[in-house]
């Protein structure tokens, strides 16, 4: 069945749109029930001047396990090529500084900074990964003898948050496993250099995952919706234009350097050519002064 591919920006916005299968998609991913989802803000490099290859989803979420429920921002980035990193900072740093207001448990107004959940979607796979999902979790501990501590702290959570990285080209050698999580991501298809567009593409087997089927539906009802398939190509053909523009500023600085380092071994050579000279005529004086 054709789908739209999530790994393209309109059509994650298509996905996450959809608050219900935002929160079943997010669930599976934080493990962990959302209970109330609402989107604070989309940045797309065709909505937004700026990084042409970043994209950024940020939600208000209520979330609950077994332990708790809270209030929390997920921040989802989604990247296409390496070392973003400095770019991930910034985008965190503007939550770290976002202050909420929210009603407690005892139906009270509080404003305060909310914990922080940073999901990172990337068309990469870093080399010291070895899976394609990845949790990072915070923990605490006493730092006298590094026994692993029970406490509950939001003073902790508001300065700490939990990282997960979804990598959608895993090593090679990776072997699924069937988690739900494997199933979401496995909609991801990244597109390799040189090859074709693939913004809609095949899917060979609808996955077991009962989320997955769902979201499988929903990307395949879009592939009939004129907007977003424009939205799509206008997409892809932004992409190899800004690719096209980024080889052609490469082999244009390329070419300066070139020119200056052919400039530069000209002097070289011109100033060689004049020390040999130079060279050349105290010898012709000393020969003569020894004449004399």
């Amino acid at each position: 069945m054709l789908i739209l591919n999530p790994i393209y920006d309109w059509s994650f916005k298509y996905l996450l749109d959809n608050n219900d299968l935002a929160k079943k998609f997010l669930s599976v991913i934080l493990k962990r029930e959302i209970i109330h989802l609402e989107t604070r803000n989309i940045e797309l490099p065709l909505l937004k001047e700026g990084n042409p290859f970043l994209s950024r989803f940020d939600f208000k979420a209520i979330i609950q396990d077994a332990v708790e429920t809270q209030e929390v921002l997920i921040e989802i980035q989604k990247y296409k090529h390496p070392n973003p990193v400095s770019r991930f900072r910034t985008y965190l740093a503007e939550n770290y500084m976002k202050q909420e207001t929210y009603k407690d448990l005892y139906g009270e107004n509080k404003t305060e900074s909310l914990p922080i959940i940073a999901i990172y979607i990337l068309g990469y796979c870093p080399n010291e990964f070895k899976v394609p999902y990845i949790i990072v979790k915070n923990k605490i501990y006493d730092g006298v003898d590094d026994t692993e501590l029970d406490i509950n702290s939001i003073t902790v959570k508001q300065l700490t948050h939990t990282v997960i990285f979804m990598i959608t080209t895993p090593p090679a050698e990776y072997k699924w496993r069937g988690s739900r999580q494997e199933a979401l991501l496995r909609l991801f298809r990244q597109k390799l250099p040189k090859e074709a567009p693939n913004t809609i593409y095949n899917l060979e087997e609808e996955p077991q995952d009962a989320v997955a089927r769902e979201i499988v539906k929903y990307l395949q009802l879009g592939t009939q919706d004129e907007k977003i398939v424009k939205q799509l190509k206008a997409e892809e053909e932004y992409i190899d234009a800004i690719g096209d523009l980024e080889t052609n500023l490469k082999q244009a600085k390329q070419r300066e350097e070139e020119a200056i380092q052919r400039e530069e071994e000209a002097i070289q050579r011109e100033e060689e050519a004049i020390q040999r000279e130079e060279e050349e005529r105290k010898q012709k004086e000393e020969a003569q002064n020894k004449l004399f």
